[in-house]
């Protein structure tokens, strides 16, 4: 019996977006010939962020994915260990997966970005709810 499986399918799937960002990363290092780093100045303007080079792009994409994916499947874990319903814990997941395809198609790309500013809010909207619904859940239980 999976305990889990809401967060379980969540977790398989931005592990997978996860790996493919890491390929990335590791086919622009290949390319660009740079071992650590990003051979770069590690800025681009505002609005001008499609100018950055691809390897700095492509380490932005997996680092973003990396501080906001794991405590969102916390957050989803948890919901669910408290018994939260799964309509709800269902919403969070597909809002999860979207925001963070909507970042990765973003970024990189020219202003004005809908997809990364929308994928940005999306993100913490997801957050906010799921902090809403826990703090809920943990006011129920004193």
């Amino acid at each position: 019996m999976i305990l889990l499986p809401v967060t379980l399918a969540t977790a398989g799937v931005l592990a997978i977006v996860f790996v493919l960002l890491s390929i990335a990363v590791s086919g622009q290092r290949g390319r660009s010939k740079i071992g650590l780093g990003t051979g770069a100045e590690a800025s681009a303007a505002l609005g001008q962020e499609h100018t950055a080079p691809k390897l700095l792009i492509a380490v932005r994409r997996h680092g973003h994915f990396a501080e906001y994916v794991p405590l969102s499947l916390v957050l989803l874990a948890l919901l669910e260990l408290a018994g939260t319903g799964r309509n709800v814990l269902l919403g969070l997941a597909a809002t999860l997966i979207v925001a963070r395809l909507m970042i990765t198609a973003g970024m990189g790309r020219p202003a004005p970005n809908l997809l990364r500013a929308g994928g940005n809010i999306v993100q913490l909207l997801m957050l906010l709810v799921a902090s809403g619904y826990a703090l809920i859940a943990a006011a129920s239980s004193f």
